[in-house]
């Protein structure tokens, strides 16, 4: 098989395993996934902890700026 023919292959493989699941996905099956998703999505984002972070990214470069 020659390297063309290979890469054609591979491509029209690709795309039927895209297709399908792109058929799978959107019916009943993805208005399932997503009701689920958005009951077990309901995560509290820590708001110190994101001010935090850019502070304590800023202290450590500034010990390695003293040690280098």
């Amino acid at each position: 098989m020659s390297s063309t023919k290979a890469w054609t292959l591979f491509g029209i493989v690709s795309l039927g395993v895209y297709f399908k699941n792109w058929l799978q996905y959107t019916g009943k099956k993805r208005i399932m996934i997503n009701s689920k998703m958005v009951k077990k999505n309901k995560s509290q984002t820590n708001v110190w902890l994101l001010w935090l972070l850019p502070v304590a990214t800023l202290f450590l470069a500034y010990i390695l700026f003293q040690a280098v």
